[in-house]
């Protein structure tokens, strides 16, 4: 017997007469956003046009490029991560509307998994973009990670293996005109200062669904770049919110308008880089709402419940400390700072076992390191661990 059943838009089980019923948007592998903008956007803008509308309780799976937007090949030469165009990060598929939500709603939103797309995945240092050690690697680092279902590893790190814990880099929902402006306010000054990303300058390369025309610069007149998490979530690189995590989004316009992009194989907390193990994926999603959600719980940014699904190491991490003093100098409770004096300590350490810097740093910025606050309040000195698991190496690396 034949089967005719039609996948295009449809999500698909592994049997070949069986469609799952969940409407999927498909990205082409290795095709900019520019040349599928249907798909999507790579700004911030609660005038783009919506790509679906679900109802509560409905389902979608949206495929999404990578953060890159297919600039970086799977290739030992450098030269991509050289020519890297920033302002075409990061493509989002989306956004979709879901009806019967509400500004001032919560918009609740359960991941119910994520997979990579093609199988290749990069966790690059890019020159001059790198993380607070930035100015350690002029020349950047290229990293490309072979994909395996449950790990990923990678011809330019051998020895490593870094277990699957993926989810959305990007995710959130539009702005308001209001905050949209209010963003617009509050960052101009630092990009001024060349502390945030430029948003004029790189108008050219806004990609913002079907809008052409004197609709499409109106929009990308204003429209915010994707790099920081704000209050609509966004660039928020919480490696936790994996498959069977719940986020709670505070709505700003009617219909939530929810987008999604930047899928990560693996990241650590920090993801100190700026890269974890990017990679081109596809997200499945379901849609609920809390009525008068912000008012009634006082949420003004994204909260969540993470996955259940945790790589298991038990107690096998080797713990380094960081403080906000070093030698002569000396912060107040600089969590930053402190933050950092772990990741160089723990860098230096893992050259004892002959990695170099370039290779450590990239450890701890794709392996599920855990970062965490051990003191915040003990005047003048924060306090930062940084948990790097044992078990992803080929060799005991504790001390003896």
């Amino acid at each position: 017997m034949s089967h005719t059943t039609d996948f295009t838009h449809s999500g698909v089980s592994r049997f070949p007469d069986r469609d799952l019923g969940v409407t999927r948007f498909h990205c082409e592998v290795g095709v900019p956003l520019a040349d599928q903008k249907h798909l999507g956007h790579n700004r911030w803008h609660p005038d783009i046009p919506p790509l679906h509308e679900v109802g509560l309780g409905d389902e979608v799976i949206l495929e999404a490029g990578g953060y890159d937007d297919y600039q970086l090949k799977d290739v030992d030469d450098d030269q991509d991560v050289h020519d890297f165009d920033l302002t075409r990060t990061h493509p989002m598929t989306g956004p979709i509307s879901v009806d019967g939500v509400k500004a001032g709603d919560l918009l609740v939103v359960d991941v119910l998994d994520i997979q990579p797309l093609s199988g290749i995945g990069y966790s690059n240092i890019l020159p001059g973009m790198g993380g607070p050690l930035a100015s350690w690697f002029p020349k950047g680092y290229k990293t490309v990670w072979d994909l395996h279902g449950t790990s990923a590893t990678s011809r330019q790190i051998p020895g490593v293996e870094i277990p699957a814990l993926s989810h959305p880099g990007v995710i959130g929902v539009a702005p308001s005109h209001e905050l949209l402006e209010q963003w617009n306010t509050r960052e101009d000054p630092l990009i001024e200062q060349g502390l945030a990303a430029p948003r004029s300058d790189a108008r050219s390369t806004a990609v913002l669904r079907t809008l052409e025309g004197d609709d499409w610069a109106r929009v990308a007149e204003t429209a915010a770049r994707t790099v920081p998490p704000r209050e609509n979530g966004g660039n928020l690189d919480i490696k936790n919110l994996s498959r069977g995590s719940r986020v709670y989004f505070p709505v700003f316009v009617d219909g939530g308008l929810l987008s999604t992009g930047d899928f990560h194989f693996a990241e650590g907390d920090g993801e100190i880089t700026w890269n974890a193990i990017e990679m081109d994926g596809v997200g499945w999603y379901r849609f609920d709402v809390i009525k008068g959600g912000m008012a009634k719980y006082g949420v003004r940014t994204p909260m969540l419940k993470p996955s259940p699904i945790d790589p298991n190491f038990g107690a096998r991490y080797l713990t380094f400390t960081g403080l906000s003093a070093a030698g002569t100098e000396q912060k107040y409770l600089d969590a930053t700072m402190a933050a950092v004096q772990a990741v160089e300590q723990a860098i230096e350490y893992l050259g004892k076992f002959g990695y170099t810097p370039e290779q450590a740093y990239t450890i701890i910025s794709v392996a599920p390191c855990e970062m965490h606050i051990g003191g915040i309040v003990d005047i003048p000195n924060a306090a930062v661990t940084l948990k790097v698991p044992l078990d992803i190496f080929d060799q005991d690396i504790l001390p003896r």
